[in-house]
């Protein structure tokens, strides 16, 4: 019955996540302005140059060069085969605008995707540390009179979710937001996993 319980808060969980994403795509693509899609682009380029330099910008752009291909080349594609829409000049012109806008939205959640890619070298030996550490916290409590915290445990499955959503939200927010997130994300999730890990039950 319990598991029963835990298997549908999982769907609930992701069924939120897919009805905010899809929702606030469809607002996102229909009413942000191209403008603000390429200043994000520009502001967050300028911060990785700035932090890191241009051979991190390289790096990135060429993890999602293909990507970026593909979705300029099926943007001009849609263009060129569509010499109207529905036939009157205003509603034309609003969806041309919208077509580039989201080919733009789209260039800025590529290149946090390869962010995000940079950031794994650092993100991967931090989680397994913390869940290491936090598995051998477990072994040596079977053998001590500490108790397992089942409140600890299930709020560091709260907040691996709460980051995890934030960290997807992030990336598909057309608003700047400083690269430090990552890190900081890491570090949160690394800390829940260690807190989810280290107060597991013992009789498990």
């Amino acid at each position: 019955m319990a598991s029963k319980k835990s298997s549908d808060g999982k769907h609930s969980f992701a069924s939120i996540i897919l009805i905010i994403v899809l929702f606030g795509s469809l607002l996102i693509a229909a009413l942000v302005p191209e403008q603000t899609f390429e200043a994000v682009r520009a502001k967050e380029q300028a911060q990785i140059v700035s932090w890191l330099g241009e051979d991190t910008d390289q790096w990135i752009l060429d993890r999602i060069f293909r990507w970026l291909e593909t979705v300029n080349a099926e943007a001009g594609n849609y263009l060129e085969q569509k010499e109207s829409f529905v036939g009157k000049p205003a509603i034309d012109q609003w969806m041309v605008h919208r077509v580039y806008a989201i080919t733009i939205w789209a260039h800025v959640i590529l290149y946090r995707m390869g962010m995000l890619i940079l950031w794994l070298a650092f993100a991967l030996p931090c989680m397994l540390a913390a869940f290491t550490d936090g598995f051998y916290q477990r072994e040596i409590s079977k053998a001590s009179f500490t108790s397992q915290s089942p409140v600890r445990h299930k709020a560091g499955l709260e907040m691996v979710k709460l980051i995890s959503m934030l960290m997807l939200l992030w990336i598909f927010m057309p608003v700047f937001i400083s690269i430090i997130i990552a890190p900081v994300a890491i570090a949160a999730g690394s800390f829940a996993w260690w807190m989810w890990m280290s107060n597991m039950q013992k009789r498990l």
